[in-house]
């Protein structure tokens, strides 16, 4: 005699574990995803997002069973952002943990905003010194940096020109970046060797991490001070962190020089 197959135990809709139909379409409702449409929407292979949530670079799911989890809109979000991070600034994994705990915090207090915007009126004349355009764009355009660079650099908000590209001008500051641009050019780091303009956001995601940690750091080491004591540990600290970032970023080089490939030069 012959019998009929088995039904099979997985629901019509191709969901697993106790994810069924009617489950599926509340979970839409609700604005909650699904694996594949997390890896539908945020571009990245199942294998990724895995690894990500092993990293701690994702908030836990919601469990619906055993094998089966949902996923919220802040799941999709924080993954496009650490794509953003991994292909534009090629951050390597452990800067993106700090930069989404960075983004995770709760901010600075209303004291401490009120602080720093007496510290700001207290420093008022070094900090608009800074960003006054008082360079000519001219003196870079074209004869070092071609127009198209330029361009590239102020799209990705790394300077900011005053008036045209042709004739504008720049703060000191964004003169010094477009310097060190026009220079990595000439050392041969330049778009004939595939390396863009826009690859100065690596530096400057980093140093807009550096400089927000800096402030909790010193606005906790002088809680209860005066706007006036603030200001002048930004004054002094101000070139010696410079000094210190070169010295750090050389030793860092270094150490990557000497360790990389280091197990090869032992092979005889």
């Amino acid at each position: 005699m012959k019998t009929s197959p088995a039904p099979s135990r997985r629901p019509a809709n191709g969901a697993r574990g106790t994810v069924t139909a009617g489950g599926a379409a509340t979970a839409a409702k609700a604005g909650l995803l699904r694996m594949r449409d997390l890896v539908r929407e945020s571009g990245l292979p199942r294998e990724t997002i895995h690894f990500y949530k092993l990293q701690g670079l994702l908030p836990a799911p919601i469990k619906t069973g055993r094998n089966t989890a949902l996923y919220t809109r802040e799941h999709l979000e924080r993954l496009r952002h650490i794509r953003e991070l991994q292909e534009r600034q090629f951050l390597p994994l452990k800067a993106i943990r700090a930069v989404l705990d960075e983004s995770a915090d709760e901010g600075f207090t209303p004291e401490q905003e009120d602080l720093v915007r007496r510290v700001r009126a207290t420093l008022g004349g070094w900090v608009h010194a800074q960003q006054s355009p008082t360079v000519p764009v001219a003196d870079f355009v074209p004869s070092r940096v071609p127009r198209p660079e330029l361009r590239a650099l102020v799209e990705a908000g790394l300077l900011q020109v005053h008036g045209t590209l042709e004739r504008g001008r720049l703060s000191e500051d964004d003169a010094v970046i477009l310097e060190c641009w026009a220079q990595f050019k000439e050392a041969g780091l330049g778009p004939d060797r595939g390396v863009e303009p826009a690859e100065f956001r690596l530096y400057d995601a980093a140093m807009e991490q550096l400089v927000r940690r800096e402030a909790r750091l010193a606005l906790r080491a002088y809680a209860g001070a005066s706007a006036d004591e603030i200001s002048a540990v930004v004054e002094q600290a101000g070139p010696i962190i410079g000094r210190l970032l070169g010295a750090m970023h050389r030793k860092r080089l270094r150490q990557f020089l000497a360790e990389v490939g280091r197990n090869g030069d032992d092979d005889s």
